[in-house]
């Protein structure tokens, strides 16, 4: 059974002879798959402008002041088309991610697998193998297949916080019965006292939110965790027999990753100093330690493979 040192070492030891053509291959595929979420965000930002005209300490002390300029949106049809475009490029953004970065992503897995193999005398071009013909349609369909059931397992982690949605919802209940009581309902509500309402409920609210968040993060985090596992054979699956069939590729990758979640964590966490390191740097090193990353994995998978003889 491998450990996690050796799956480390073997993973330098095949990925160091071409260390920087896994950077430049890193630098490429970090590229391609940030162009969509970079496109959202300074859409994001045009559309703040838009809507709340002067500068960011301006917007930040008047957001809640319903008298304030700042609240007034500049130009209505200059917004209807931000939010066209908005709503277009969010579209794009889906369409991107299933046709186009997790096909790259099982390139991405095919240039390590091939690296090992040729001992650095792997080209940039292996990346974009995915699109060939005779390929594609399968690898789009393992990996559209895989980001299905993801999404599913994540609405499944999410009923973890229905408890929490529940004390915010009796909390508002008490402070508004609290707020009746006081005012007889017999004018509207200031927002004001709505809020002042909920000093005599305060502590124990936030005590029992906090609670319960936290139970709700660690059992999201678990869920999310155990399924991320359990698929993460998948794309070099794929990378070595485009044709195996969606369903039999996840399948294949839940059989290897039974029994070994648990070290899969570990080796995980075995990485925590590095991305502290690249923290300082601004998320540059980060290029450099993917790479590290990916080789251990790609040093795993085929160990895996090995011990069940596949």
């Amino acid at each position: 059974m491998w450990t996690c040192g050796e799956m480390k070492r073997e993973g330098w030891s095949k990925l160091k002879g071409s260390f920087w053509t896994a950077v430049l291959v890193t630098l490429v595929f970090v590229f391609i798959t940030s162009l969509i979420p970079v496109l959202q965000n300074a859409i994001n930002v045009i559309k703040m402008r838009l809507q709340y005209p002067g500068n960011l300490s301006d917007v930040l002390s008047n957001y809640f002041d319903a008298a304030s300029d700042i609240r007034t949106v500049n130009t209505g049809a200059e917004l209807m088309m931000i939010n066209i475009l908005q709503s277009l490029v969010g579209f794009l953004a889906i369409a991107a991610t299933f046709f186009l970065v997790n096909p790259l992503s099982v390139g991405y897995s095919r240039w390590f697998l091939t690296n090992r193999r040729e001992e650095g005398n792997t080209g940039l071009h292996l990346l974009f193998s995915s699109f060939q013909q005779g390929s594609y349609v399968g690898i789009l369909a393992g990996t559209a297949w895989m980001s299905l059931w993801t999404i599913l397992w994540s609405w499944v982690a999410g009923l973890c916080f229905i408890p929490l949605y529940g004390v915010i919802i009796a909390a508002i209940f008490t402070a508004i019965f609290k707020l009746g009581t006081y005012t007889g309902m017999s004018t509207s509500p200031d927002p004001y006292e709505f809020i002042n309402s909920f000093k005599d409920i305060a502590p124990g609210f936030i005590v029992a939110a906090a609670a319960l968040f936290l139970a709700g993060l660690i059992g999201y985090a678990i869920i999310m965790l155990n399924r991320k596992y359990a698929y993460i054979f998948t794309h070099f699956i794929l990378a070595e027999n485009p044709t195996i069939g969606a369903s039999n590729a996840l399948n294949l990758s839940k059989r290897m990753a039974q029994g070994i979640k648990k070290k899969l964590f570990v080796l995980d966490l075995s990485f925590i100093g590095w991305w502290l390191l690249s923290s300082l740097t601004c998320g540059i090193l980060s290029l450099g330690i993917s790479p590290y990353i990916q080789a251990t994995y790609t040093e795993v998978y085929i160990s895996r493979k090995a011990e069940q003889h596949l």
